[in-house]
């Protein structure tokens, strides 16, 4: 066992005990906090080196500290009354803050008690030029970052069978100005929303790195209401700022992890059925279509129909690559859809699936921009077009899968 700790310099040399409480130096009484936690499903990544585990720690407390600094300000975060500046106050005074005097009163301790195991969901064969996914270990469609490239010829690991014990301290209030925080109230919103929507390391809300407390029973989606109802609020959010309220798009679904992915892929990738069984029909999106029209050229049996000319799965996240396998045929090469602003990279997707026990799942969406400042762009061959990616309701009603949702995600959230 390895016990990393993240202690305030403040506070860890000069606590004093009597009987079960504990004082900070100044002789403030601190609320201690203690879970017990496995992974439900494997670790990917989560370490200092991209998509690799902590060689040292599995379960590093920065990183915890950052999962709950997320989830607070996704239930929290209305406190702010839509001021941007006031959110960034109020979670530095919970969390702290870079530079001088921005100490978090939170001490955060985490003991490894399984590391686990290493278990890698691609596979080499010799004389094959893709490996062979394990999907016994991850479900291909979410774990394709893992598998080797041109670029990269390693299959990575995850890491699997994790339990880590975690401690928090903290004082039950601090002070902001005039205004006294009730930390008790604000630490335990935290912990309650990265236990139920969170995880650890990379891809969590793809479902990697699912946690259950030990002790605890998973939560049913009455249960899950009623924890939003009393944390958080349908107003008063900063513009921006991704969050849940008790009106938010959320289901807890009977199905595995593996389930929902399957889910998820043939939604993300629906087709009609084509003539031939071994060889699936065309698209039922719009955007291949676009994209041969925007290019320019098609191979000879794939003309553009689609009379719809946006990007609607541009709402699930950026970047998107468009891969066609007919280029040799006169079908464009590779297409990037991602932000016009070439300072972002990317756009974290508004849905999420997280596995509970039972074989059931949440699968919620959360509330916040679906595109980023400036747009959506479309890269091909070095030329750039701008795109849109929302869909108006006549619109949505020549995508039949959709059922007359102009929203993609909360379609695919409702086909469940």
């Amino acid at each position: 066992m390895r016990r990393v700790k993240e202690w305030s310099e403040a506070y860890a040399p000069r606590l004093r005990e009597e009987g079960e409480v504990r004082y900070r130096y100044d002789g403030v009484p601190l609320v201690k906090v203690e879970r017990t936690y496995r992974l439900l499903t494997p670790l990917f990544g989560g370490g200092v080196e991209p998509r690799l585990a902590d060689p040292v720690t599995v379960v590093r407390g920065t990183e915890v500290r950052g999962q709950l600094r997320f989830w607070w300000r996704a239930v929290r975060g209305w406190q702010a009354e839509g001021d941007l500046k006031r959110l960034f106050d109020l979670e530095a005074a919970i969390f702290g803050s870079a530079g001088e005097g921005g100490a978090s009163p939170v001490a955060v301790e985490v003991e490894v008690l399984e590391k686990g195991r290493e278990a890698i969901p691609y596979q080499d064969i010799p004389g094959k030029k893709f490996p062979r996914p394990l999907p016994d270990i991850a479900h291909p469609y979410v774990a394709f970052p893992l598998q080797r490239t041109r670029q990269d010829p390693r299959n990575y690991p995850v890491q699997q069978g994790i339990r880590f014990k975690l401690r928090l301290m903290y004082p039950e209030a601090v002070s902001l100005g005039t205004e006294r925080l009730d930390l008790r109230q604000e630490l335990e919103a935290a912990l309650w929303a990265w236990e139920t929507f969170g995880g650890i390391g990379a891809r969590t809300r793809r479902g990697f790195g699912a946690l259950a407390a030990e002790g605890s029973k998973a939560p049913t989606e009455d249960e899950i209401r009623e924890g939003l109802r009393r944390f958080s609020r349908e107003k008063g959010w900063p513009e921006g700022v991704p969050h849940l309220t008790p009106s938010s798009v959320i289901r807890v679904v009977t199905l595995s992890w593996r389930e929902v992915v399957d889910r998820y892929q043939a939604f993300r990738q629906a087709r009609n059925k084509g003539s031939h069984p071994k060889r699936p029909g065309r698209s039922l999106w719009p955007e291949p279509d676009e994209i041969r029209r925007l290019a320019g050229r098609y191979a000879p049996n794939h003309a553009p129909r689609h009379s719809l000319r946006k990007f609607p799965r541009g709402q699930f996240g950026l970047p998107i690559i468009f891969h066609f396998k007919d280029k040799d045929q006169g079908d464009p090469s590779d297409a990037t859809l991602k932000p016009r602003d070439k300072d972002l990279d990317r756009m974290a997707s508004p849905l999420l699936f997280r596995p509970l026990e039972d074989n059931r799942c949440v699968v919620a969406v959360l509330e916040g921009p679906r595109v980023p400042p400036g747009g959506v762009v479309l890269e091909i061959s070095s030329r750039i077009f701008p795109v849109g990616v929302f869909l108006t309701p006549a619109e949505a009603q020549m995508l039949p899968f959709l059922k007359g949702e102009e929203d993609p995600v909360r379609a695919f959230v409702e086909s469940l």
